[in-house]
Formats: C-alpha cells, structure tokens, sequence
C-alpha cells in the first residue's frame, strides 16, 4: 500500500458526520435561534471547518454563525450581552450546553453544534464583529473569506490529515491558524503531491531554526487578527515535540492512525 493509499483511508475512516438523519432537529435549532434572533435578525450562516471542506468526525461537527443586524443590542451590553443571551436561550431549551471562546455548543443527539453571534458590519459585506468570552473584547472577521480561501486552496487533505494529528495527539491548536498556516505560509510553493505535501509540514514544523510556527500569520480577513498569536511560545513547544516524533516514525501507521 502506498503512502498516499493509506492517508486516502484515514481520511475516510474519519470523514465528517452525515446530517442526514438530524434535518429536523437542525431545522428545530434553526427555528429557536431565529425566534431568538427577533428584529436583529438577518441570516444564518453555514461555517467552520464543513462550510471549508476541513471537516472530520473527531471534532464539532457542524458550525452556524447567526448573523445579526449593525445596530442590535448597541444600547444594551453590545456584543457581550448578545453572547449570553444566546448562551441563556439555548440553556434553557437543550442540555450540556457550553461556552466556548466565540461560540456556544450544544449537542443534538449525538450531534456537537456549535452556534457562533455575530454582528453584521453596515454595507455591502460579510465582515461581523464577534465576541471572545475569554478576552472580554471583540473581533472583526469575515467567514465567507475564510470558507473561500480554504476551500479553494487545494490543501484541504492534507489540512484534514494535520488536523487528525492534532487531535490524536491532544494538542492545542486552532484549526483557523492550522488552516492559513499550511495554506498560505507552508505549502504556498509546493505541488499537488498528498502524501509527500503532508509529511513536509510534519518537517516544517519539527524544525529548530526556521520554524513556520514562529512566523507571523494574519488572518486575511482582518489584518489586526495575529493568527499566530492565538498560541504561546509553550504551546508551539508542545507541536513541535511531537511533529519531531512524527518525522522520526518509519511507516504513516505510526503517526496517524
């Protein structure tokens, strides 16, 4: 079997969740967040690594964005407010709900959600504002742009295969980062090879002098968004030690399974 073979069947072994058996739930959660939404609602939004076609059974397998009016809740606690009441809401109407950074997951059955608010910039454009729980702040971003750079980039196996890593190996590492890491900084120049494309950046980030994780990555959509800042010094560490084990591994068996 070759090496491209094998990658070909991990990444069927944990190929996204299918949705088809949780259309009415989908659409009963889409019902309450447009209830919930009320005059400030505008739209609701496919995102997230499904959207991207980055997904994989291992994490959240499904992402919405609720697109939100310019002006709603201005007067009353902004972005802040808008976040825990939408926290409240689905609290309230489903179990095991939980704060994340921007968003709030809930389960629908077996079915990881994850429903991100977000206001809408004035204009003609997909620009929103978002609320990080755990800064306190807020962020502008633009999800579309992130959809169509990562669907369109050509990586999106190889971006699948580092993400299998990540989480058979417990690391912390954002899949946004991950993305335009590999994208735009570590297989910018390299061909369409799968197989070897993949095991490079297992190189790359097992580097000591040189290393992609240590170079600057904004995010495209808001150049005030340092997406390589989303990680400590420590936690670049942490992938580095173990990308070193990966490249010192003699068969694709022992590095994702």
């Amino acid at each position: 079997m070759t090496a491209e073979m094998y990658l070909v069947q991990i990444l069927q072994k944990y190929t996204a969740k299918s949705l088809i058996n949780y259309s009415q739930p989908i659409s009963k959660l889409k019902n309450t967040l447009q209830f919930w939404a009320s005059s400030c609602y505008v739209n609701i939004l496919d995102s997230g690594s499904r959207a991207k076609g980055t997904a994989i059974s291992l994490v959240s397998d499904v992402d919405y964005l609720v697109s939100l009016t310019s002006g709603c809740n201005e007067n009353s606690g902004g972005l802040k407010s808008i976040y825990d009441g939408l926290y409240t809401k689905l609290n309230n109407s489903y179990q095991n709900v939980r704060k994340q950074n921007v968003s709030v997951r809930i389960n629908l059955g077996g079915l990881q959600v994850d429903v991100t608010p977000a206001r809408k910039q004035n204009g003609l454009t997909n620009d929103h504002w978002v609320y990080l729980s755990k800064s306190g702040s807020r962020q502008q971003t633009n999800i579309q742009k992130h959809i169509t750079d990562i669907s369109q980039s050509g990586r999106t196996n190889e971006i699948k295969i580092i993400k299998i890593w990540r989480e058979l190996n417990q690391l912390d590492f954002p899949s946004i980062y991950l993305e335009y890491l590999i994208v735009k900084n570590i297989l910018q120049y390299k061909g369409p090879d799968f197989a070897s494309n993949a095991f490079y950046i297992f190189q790359e980030l097992a580097k000591d002098t040189g290393n992609p994780l240590f170079a600057r990555v904004v995010d495209p959509a808001n150049s005030n968004n340092i997406l390589s800042d989303l990680l400590t010094a420590t936690e670049k560490g942490k992938i580095m030690a173990k990308a070193k084990v990966a490249v010192s591994q003699q068969y694709w068996e022992k590095i994702v399974w």
